[in-house]
């Protein structure tokens, strides 16, 4: 299993891949400033690559801003495009409030445990 490491001020982004999954293990803080915009391009890239299937394990986020939801629903409908899904796993209470408050949660689909999100995308209809 081989990771790729990706760094910002604010967000670190460790990328590997469990079977035909992408994981996306984040930490720090999910903002929106030119910066991040490095989340975006990584996410291009897959779709460019044929990889669709992409999982946020979001155990290490410390902060979320509105900017930052924004981008991770336009980066949702870009994925879905081409007939991909970006799922979410492991967020702390911090993200759940927030996403919950947003009615994110009615977008993304949330696991609790990275084996059960791993697998939903076998059984996913889009």
């Amino acid at each position: 299993m081989s990771a790729v490491a990706l760094t910002t001020s604010k967000l670190r982004i460790d990328e590997r891949q469990v079977g035909d999954v992408t994981v996306f293990d984040l930490t720090g803080e999910i903002t929106l400033d030119d910066e991040d915009l490095a989340y975006r391009k990584k996410v291009h890239a897959l779709i460019d690559a044929g990889q669709h299937k992409v999982l946020l394990n979001l155990a290490g986020v410390t902060r979320v801003d509105s900017a930052g939801v924004g981008m991770l629903v336009a980066k949702l409908k870009t994925v879905r495009e081409k007939s991909g899904d970006i799922k979410l796993v492991n967020m702390t209470n911090r993200s759940a409030r927030l996403f919950g408050v947003m009615k994110i949660l009615l977008v993304f689909e949330s696991f609790d445990d990275e084996a059960t999100a791993a697998k939903s995308f076998a059984v996913s209809v889009l």
